[in-house]
């Protein structure tokens, strides 16, 4: 008897296998981008999707007009979640999630209550926590119909931008799981992307410019780009930039790049007062200077050095300010006073607002500027000749 038992059960296993949930590739529609939009009487959702059938075959770049590797789809509807399920009256194939690069919102949109946004978000079992969100002063529809250039579609254009912002420090990027790590903190603004179109262009080409804060539901302000590179500093996610500060013998400028970047937050509560320094060490190379003085001269490389670590400090404490007065903790010092002293934290966590805007900030800035050597400043010609002379 076991062992018909033993075959009956073997035989019922194999009948239950299989996927319940498969669904086939030809019939689903991989969504590479998505863009949401306030109307009137609630959202409009637009999403691109590849295009299969020319995706593969269409190569990036310049040259005679192929088919689009892509297309775009709208829908409307009083929430997102409808505006989405409403694309199956204009979509033939399933709206699948799981390749889903960029979420742009319009900033109309994130300056009222974000909660349902995000809300979706979190809740659709598909969408990667990786993909990268940011907000534009545009219609958020026209960021994902652009052509790029360079690549196969707007997806791709969009993510590479958003990301190539650590070389030049003037905005942000942010995944969305990061981003709701912060909003879901009410002692934490979030920060995301900013793009814009580049108005000098007169082909739609789009860049990155500063970054946005929330505070609480709502997209509060904007950074600035200088202030987004005092934000990058503080947050240790400055990467190879790209800074340029006056040469301290005749106030021409001097481009550096920026390398090993390390920021580093340390705290202590002193008579409830938050104290901060933001100690920062970093190496930088001259790629460009416009002055005459031989940096050769270690006395006059360490002018500069200390010309670039007030930048940089004035960057910090631009942003610190800017902090304050919004009353928004974005630059996250709370996490760091949370995580080095946990049971204050949770003494003052309530009145961190307050506590916030009173605190100290202090910023300690150590820079090497390297490889200085390898040219020698370049002579105006017409000084050459007087001196030949």
């Amino acid at each position: 008897m076991r062992k018909i038992a033993l075959v009956l059960v073997l035989i019922l296993s194999i009948s239950q296998t299989g996927c319940w949930n498969a669904r086939e590739i030809d019939e689903l529609g991989f969504v590479l981008s998505i863009a949401l939009d306030k109307t009137s009487s609630g959202f409009k959702v637009t999403a691109q999707m590849a295009s299969p059938e020319t995706y593969s075959k269409t190569p990036s770049g310049t040259g005679t007009q192929k088919p689009k590797p892509f297309w775009v789809i709208t829908s409307n509807g009083k929430t997102i979640f409808e505006a989405v399920r409403n694309m199956a009256s204009v979509s033939s194939r399933r709206i699948f999630w799981s390749h889903i690069k960029v979420i742009i919102i319009s900033e109309q949109l994130a300056r009222g209550n974000t909660l349902e946004i995000f809300d979706f978000f979190i809740r659709n079992p598909e969408l990667r926590l990786r993909t990268l969100i940011a907000v534009t002063p545009e219609e958020a529809s026209k960021l994902i119909d652009v052509v790029p250039i360079m690549e196969k579609d707007p997806a791709q254009y969009l993510e590479k931008i958003i990301k190539n912002q650590k070389l030049t420090g003037r905005s942000y990027s942010i995944m969305l799981k990061d981003f709701m790590e912060d909003y879901l903190d009410p002692s934490v603004g979030p920060v995301t992307s900013r793009i814009v179109f580049d108005k000098s262009k007169s082909e739609p080409v789009l860049k990155t410019s500063g970054a946005y804060v929330f505070d609480g539901n709502k997209l509060s302000a904007v950074l600035r780009e200088e202030d987004t590179r005092g934000l990058l500093w503080i947050k240790n996610k400055m990467d190879d930039s790209v800074m340029v500060v006056n040469c301290p013998y005749d106030n021409n400028p001097v481009t550096l790049e920026i390398k090993n970047a390390k920021s580093s937050i340390k705290s202590y509560m002193e008579k409830d007062v938050p104290h901060f320094t933001i100690n920062v060490k970093a190496d930088a190379i001259i790629t460009e200077q416009s002055c005459l003085t031989d940096f050769n001269d270690r006395q006059k490389l360490h002018e500069l050095e200390i010309a670039l670590g007030t930048a940089i400090s004035k960057d910090i404490q631009s942003t610190i300010t800017m902090a304050k007065n919004m009353q928004v903790d974005f630059p996250g010092l709370s996490r760091t006073l949370h995580k080095q002293h946990k049971e204050q934290w949770h003494q003052i966590s309530s009145e961190w607002d307050k506590l916030f805007r009173n605190s100290e900030v202090a910023v300690d800035v150590k820079v090497k500027i390297h490889h200085v050597s390898l040219a020698k400043p370049l002579e105006p010609i017409k000084t050459q000749k007087k001196n030949a002379q």
